[in-house]
């Protein structure tokens, strides 16, 4: 992994005494909005999209912050979903944000939607890409996903996934970025994102890239964090009253579109659903990032 530019290595000392570790994309006099990553990531996921540049063009700034325990944020123990938004409002105040938007990608679906529950009046736009609709405990929420060994492991002790991750981590940091696996099978990915991978090899590179920032600290706060995926979220999606824009391809195979996409559209009470035939888990943000944005920062 090249090394990090300074914005992307930013940290701030919460009340608490934990760090909070971020990064900035985009115009630094720009629109504000938070960007929170997938699982396992971290704060540079968004500028594998090539989203430095995107933000920049669109007048966006875009923070993204490391959840406890991924890249350079501080371990918690029995961190909540329903913990984030206070996070998200320290690190807001800190940036001189009264109002701002947030967009969640994958896995972050329950800590922007936990946001949309309890930072309404600080919101000017709430997105979910390619989100998850509930717990995985739901019986056909976690059929077909092709990382649930990882996700499984966890639900019986976060420390298996743990210890799966220390193994991962040296294999994941040496791989070569430009040899791309022989097939989407062996990719654990839809066939719509492999065929994007093959024309664009940045975005396995990215992915790659994401996941080793997030075992920084050797992964116990995202094997922690899978273990939560699988418990109740904590608040009722029908409580919120925010407008929530929702993003998702029918191909995808992480948050498959049937049991997540298209439920948690009808979960919400005030939502703009927008589904992309033919479209998977990664191909959809690549493709569709500048829409995003564009979109909550109107």
């Amino acid at each position: 992994m090249k090394d990090l530019p300074n914005r992307t290595q930013q940290t701030l000392h919460l009340p608490g005494g934990r760090q909070l570790g971020y990064a900035e994309y985009g115009d630094p006099e720009g629109k504000p909005l938070f960007y929170f990553h997938g699982w396992p990531s971290s704060r540079i996921e968004f500028g594998g999209y090539k989203g430095d540049e995107i933000a920049k063009r669109l007048h966006v700034r875009v923070i993204s912050a490391d959840r406890p325990g991924f890249g350079l944020s501080s371990y918690k123990s029995h961190y909540h979903f329903k913990d984030w938004p206070e996070d998200v409002a320290c690190l807001a105040d800190h940036l001189g944000f009264g109002k701002f938007a947030i967009a969640g990608y994958s896995a972050s679906s329950p800590y922007t939607l936990a946001c949309a529950h309890a930072l309404s009046d600080r919101l000017t736009a709430v997105g979910v890409v390619s989100g998850l609709s509930g717990p995985l405990s739901i019986p056909g929420a976690a059929k077909g996903m092709p990382t649930i060994m990882l996700w499984t492991t966890a639900r019986i002790h976060p420390r298996l996934t743990w210890f799966m991750f220390k193994m991962m981590k040296n294999t994941i940091t040496n791989a070569p970025r430009d040899i791309l696996p022989k097939s989407a099978k062996q990719a654990m990915m839809a066939e719509a994102d492999f065929a994007f991978i093959k024309d664009h090899p940045y975005a396995m590179a990215a992915n790659m890239d994401g996941g080793v920032e997030a075992l920084r600290q050797g992964g116990l706060g995202p094997a922690e964090a899978a273990a939560l995926y699988w418990k109740p979220w904590g608040f009722d999606l029908k409580d919120i009253r925010t407008k929530v824009h929702l993003w998702h391809g029918e191909d995808d195979l992480n948050a498959p579109f049937a049991a997540h996409g298209k439920v948690l559209a009808q979960k919400l009470t005030n939502v703009e659903a927008k589904f992309y035939p033919g479209e998977g888990h990664i191909s959809l943000i690549h493709k569709y990032l500048d829409t995003i944005l564009q979109t909550l920062t109107a």
